[in-house]
């Protein structure tokens, strides 16, 4: 499985949508980085959430998901494209 893009909207840290491209990643490898709370940690989480409906850290769970900076009319949700045997899919996953 490759990940091709994920979406988050008003999930966690992230109040609007905010895409992250993998498409140009060589060679399988990528780095993700910045200062502390910056918001690294979730996008493994929105990676887990959307494949397994779970977060990969104990401390969260899906009933904290949403961001508290998002207002009150955005949609919480995550969606994952990925290849997978030269065929894409994609998940969008929204917690309760």
């Amino acid at each position: 499985m490759k990940p091709v893009r994920l979406t988050l909207s008003a999930f966690g840290p992230y109040a609007k949508e905010t895409r992250i491209a993998f498409e140009g990643v060589r060679q399988g490898i990528f780095l993700i980085s910045g200062e502390t709370g910056s918001g690294k940690t979730i996008i493994f989480d929105a990676l887990m959430y959307a494949l397994y409906d779970d977060t990969s850290g104990e401390s969260r769970g899906n009933h904290s998901l949403r961001s508290d900076f998002a207002g009150p009319d955005t949609e919480t949700y995550v969606e994952l494209t990925f290849s997978l045997h030269s065929q894409e899919y994609k998940i969008r996953r929204s917690p309760r």
